[in-house]
């Protein structure tokens, strides 16, 4: 009955795909669509077989364990709609009451080490009880939704990037939707699928209204603005300064691009660094050291297989300056291929070597006269500020391997810009495929 159900499911979302006028791309069919989305699926069912058969703890599975603690919150929807509309929401939850018959059940509700920060399985948890609704409990539905919503958010973000590289639409397809950490881990039941669909969105219209102002847009753009905070805050931090930049470079020119770009950083650092005057308690500095803090005694306590050293952090500034250049590496390159200690860090080691190809390439066939600059620094900060941040928390070559995925296709629409595909392939006449 699961695979029937689930294929109902990806049916009726393989009509709208071809039905909506929002998934008709430039140098992108509909067959192309769906078979991107068929192939994500699959990979998404790849997932769960890998964690249950190789990684067989399913009470430490992410795509499992919210999964099985959304069961808690979607029973209340018969017995008690009201505790349901409540836990969905956020409002009057907050109690003994739904602690004692409702959250103490679950296991992944509260973090072995809590902050002021806003905790993301929750939203996790909440995606799963309400696509219980649809899915009668089936996992595989649950994996097609998120599929659907990731594949809608890196379409939008393909729609921005084709129309600024032209004649790379292949490598656009590749660098975007089928990057193996980014089809993998994107496609589970998942995080990262819900900020694919967030990022794009947000990414998608906010290139339209300082284009041409409309309502919808703007609702569109609170509301991912909104959504990607529920999931990864520091994602939104990074994203908000960039947008800011861009936004001046395009009402401006691109002369001093690069110095727009610092302004607006060194700005919004310094506000960032003294937004705790405001609103005590959330110290940015502090947040991250703690995070780091727990982050290392959660994967010791966890007897993590994958542990590497990363520079302890301190709250003074200059900490986290003069790691940033070790953490961008560590992020960029790890791991290597002879750390490779399982099949996932295997495939993350392969990738790395074909994104070292890539950048190789881009820096033997650098054009960077034709390219849209202002696209490219967006990029390149992206990227720097999500790999730096990852190489600076994250003490584990798994979860970093995870951490780094929403910066990948920004990476890869960043190192296709930059080549000259005609130089190129007149160089290396065995790529002339991508012509």
């Amino acid at each position: 009955m699961e695979y029937l159900i689930t294929l109902l499911y990806t049916i009726v979302f393989i009509l709208i795909l071809w039905k909506v006028p929002f998934f008709r791309v430039e140098g992108l069919s509909k067959k192309t669509v769906a078979v991107i989305f068929i192939i994500k699926i699959l990979a998404g069912i790849a997932m769960s077989l890998v964690y249950t058969y190789y990684y067989s703890n399913r009470s430490t599975a992410d795509i499992f364990k919210y999964f099985d603690d959304s069961k808690i919150m979607y029973d209340a929807l018969f017995k008690k709609p009201l505790d349901y509309i409540s836990m969905m929401t956020g409002f009057g939850n907050d109690s003994v009451y739904f602690n004692e018959h409702y959250y103490k059940l679950m296991n992944n509700w509260y973090r072995v080490y809590e902050s002021n920060i806003y905790n993301e399985s929750h939203t996790i948890i909440r995606f799963n009880a309400l696509i219980r609704i649809f899915s009668f409990g089936y996992y595989y539905v649950h994996v097609v939704f998120i599929c659907f919503l990731s594949l809608t958010g890196l379409i939008a973000l393909y729609k921005i990037a084709v129309r600024f590289i032209k004649n790379k639409n292949k490598e656009l397809i590749f660098g975007i939707f089928l990057l193996p950490s980014v089809l993998f881990w994107g496609s589970g039941v998942m995080k990262e699928g819900l900020l694919f669909f967030g990022l794009g969105l947000l990414i998608y219209h906010f290139s339209y209204i300082i284009n041409k102002f409309r309502v919808s847009s703007l609702i569109w753009i609170l509301a991912s603005v909104v959504f990607i905070y529920f999931i990864k805050f520091y994602v939104l931090a990074i994203t908000v300064p960039i947008l800011i930049a861009y936004f001046w470079v395009f009402k401006t020119n691109e002369k001093f691009i690069l110095l727009k770009y610092f302004v607006v950083f060194v700005l919004y650092i310094f506000a960032g660094l003294q937004i705790h005057h405001i609103f005590p308690g959330f110290d940015a500095l502090d947040i991250l050291v703690t995070k780091q803090r727990d982050f290392i005694g959660l994967a010791k306590f966890m007897n993590s297989g994958s542990l590497i050293g990363i520079p302890l952090l301190t709250t003074d500034i200059w900490s986290f300056i003069k790691n940033a250049p070790q953490a961008f590496f560590i992020t960029m390159f790890r791991p290597f291929i002879f750390e490779a200690n399982s099949v996932l860090i295997l495939m993350a080691a392969l990738e790395n070597l074909l994104i070292l190809f890539i950048l190789i390439m881009a820096i033997l066939f650098f054009n960077f006269q034709k390219i849209n600059k202002n696209i490219f620094y967006s990029c390149l900060f992206a990227v720097i500020f999500m790999f730096v941040l990852t190489g600076l928390i994250t003490p584990v070559m798994g979860a970093m391997v995870r951490y780094k995925v929403p910066a990948l296709p920004f990476l890869m629409t960043m190192l296709i810009m930059l080549i000259d595909k005609e130089k190129m392939i007149r160089k290396i006449p065995f790529l002339k495929f991508l012509k």
